[in-house]
Order: C-alpha cells, then sequence, then structure tokens
C-alpha cells in the first residue's frame, strides 16, 4: 500500500538528505572530533562553544547561513533585541534579524561579507570584519585565541556562575576549498584544540553538514581564496555586544556601512547599500537558480 504522505523515489531522487563530511575534516561526534574536543577543553579553547552550543540554530532558508549565524551569535553575546519575539519573550532567531532590505532579499540572494558586519552594527552588535587579503594567518590564529581561549590558559573553572562571551568569531570562506560541496558560506568558529591546531565548526546549514573541526591553515586557505565576481577574499568577522554609549546613539547602531553611515541619502551612501557581491554558492542542491547564486552568501 503507497503511503500518500511520503514523496515518490522520482521527486526523492531530486532532494538531498544531508551530505557526507570530506574525511579530513571529522564531525564534532565522531570519535576524532571527540578526542578533539577534549583537547580543546583541556586547553581552555571553547570559551566560546558552551554560550554557541545554547543558542545553536538551523538556518531557515538555504541563503540565510549569514543571517542564522548572526542570530545565534547575538544571542550568546546576550544582545537584547528590544522587540517582542513571540509572547512576552525577546528573542533572535532568523526573522527577527532587522536589515536594511527586506529578509527576503537574503533569502534569493543571499549576504555579501560586507553586508554582514553592517546588519551586525544595524542589530546591536559591534563588528570588526577582517578580509584575508588584508591580514595574515598569524592575524587570524590571534582572534580564534581572543574569541575561543579562556585567559588563563586552561579549562578549569572553580565558579559555577555561566561565563560571559567576549566575542564570537564568525569565519566568511568558500566551501569548495575545504572539499564541500557548494561555494560561499558564514560560520561561528566556536573552539581551538591547539595541539592538533583544529578549529570547530557550527555549521548552521545543519540539513547538510553537521558541525566539524577543520585544519586551522585550511580554514585560513578558504577565507583567502579570491572570489571571481569581485576580486576579493573573503575573510573573518569579531562580534561583540555594542557599547552601551554606542547603542544609545541611533546613527552609529543604525549605520551598516561606512559610506551608508556618513550620509545615508547621498549618492555614495545609496551605493553602498549593495556595493559588492563577496560570494557564490554554486551548489547543486541548495535550490537557487544559478544566475542568483552569483551575488549569493548561503548554505
Amino acid at each position: 500500500m503507497a503511503f500518500p504522505f511520503r514523496a515518490s523515489r522520482r521527486a526523492l531522487s531530486e532532494t538531498f538528505y544531508r551530505r557526507p563530511l570530506p574525511s579530513h575534516l571529522p564531525a564534532l561526534s565522531s570519535k576524532r572530533g571527540r578526542a578533539l574536543f577534549a583537547e580543546a577543553l583541556q586547553a581552555g579553547g571553547l570559551k566560546s562553544y558552551f554560550k554557541l552550543a545554547e543558542t545553536y540554530e538551523t538556518q531557515s532558508e538555504p541563503a540565510f547561513c549569514g543571517i542564522t549565524t548572526l542570530s545565534m551569535s547575538l544571542n550568546a553575546l546576550g544582545v537584547d533585541p528590544r522587540r517582542r519575539w513571540k509572547g512576552v519573550w525577546r528573542w533572535y532567531t532568523d526573522s527577527m534579524v532587522e536589515t536594511h532590505v527586506p529578509l527576503a532579499q537574503f533569502q534569493r540572494e543571499g549576504m555579501s561579507f560586507d553586508e554582514f558586519a553592517g546588519v551586525a552594527r544595524w542589530n546591536g552588535a559591534e563588528a570588526r570584519p577582517t578580509r584575508a587579503e588584508r591580514s595574515t594567518v598569524s592575524c587570524f590564529r590571534d582572534a580564534i585565541r581572543r574569541a575561543c581561549c579562556d585567559d588563563d590558559g586552561d579549562g578549569a573553572d572553580e565558579s559555577d556562575a555561566p561565563d560571559d562571551v567576549d566575542g564570537v568569531l564568525v569565519a566568511s570562506y568558500n566551501r569548495s576549498v575545504l572539499g564541500q560541496t557548494g561555494e560561499g558560506h558564514f560560520s561561528p568558529v566556536a573552539g581551538l584544540a591547539p595541539d592538533s591546531d583544529h578549529v570547530l565548526v557550527l555549521d548552521t546549514a545543519r540539513f547538510k553538514y553537521p558541525p566539524h573541526w577543520v585544519p586551522t591553515d585550511l580554514l585560513w586557505e578558504a577565507m583567502a581564496d579570491v572570489n571571481p565576481w569581485n576580486n576579493r577574499s573573503r575573510g573573518y568577522v569579531m562580534l561583540r555586544a555594542q557599547k552601551p554609549e554606542a547603542a544609545a546613539c541611533p546613527t552609529l547602531f543604525r549605520a551598516w556601512s561606512p559610506e551608508h553611515a556618513k550620509n545615508p541619502a547621498s549618492p555614495a551612501g545609496r551605493r553602498a547599500e549593495r556595493s559588492e557581491s563577496t560570494v557564490c554558492c554554486g551548489d547543486d542542491d541548495c535550490g537557487l537558480p544559478r544566475r542568483v547564486l552569483a551575488n549569493a552568501s548561503m548554505g
């Protein structure tokens, strides 16, 4: 007897249920992944992980890797959206992220590297974007340590009080360099296993890949990869909760690009609204036309 709620075999052949990770990217739940987690914990390299794990989300749209990475990071940083989510609660989700354009536009086209930092500022975070072309792998390693490592260098903590996250590090990278399908993607970096030199990536496209470990040098290569659509590299963004004096200033709070901040109504300010497209997904299973993907950063 056929079950009406089940898709036909032909329909299923046109869809995907997850993707296998390359062998050099161990899943967090694998034996190797658990060993790396234990190493990171012992070394005090999971300062960001626990807050991010509490707020870990699966992106609700194939092109929402930037939006979902931002919403879970804002929650991990303790940023109050100052708006009602549901019932009496204030909480960031994909739909609660305020943007300078309708969310539907990011749903169709993805989010550029510059837009990610701008939308983060729009929603009450300090964002410090760094393109790989203007940085070094040594500077990237320093950023990882600042975001992921305990100040005292070990994981011992005698206090039961929850730790505050000083910052969340977000990587913007080319998936294909890692050996994954697709191209442009955003993910939070949640941990560092220093002896093995691996970082923990909390992939928000959990329908595709689980959280996994990536060699630090390889992630740097994936960020340094030059995007043919604009001849620019990708990079990383350090997010922190916005200082109260900055959040109190509407201009600083709403500004999401330097030109837009100077004069939103000026021609330069309007051009800054979508000044560049950073990445192209190029993933056969993402469900969006290639023409749209040319400007997208997505799952």
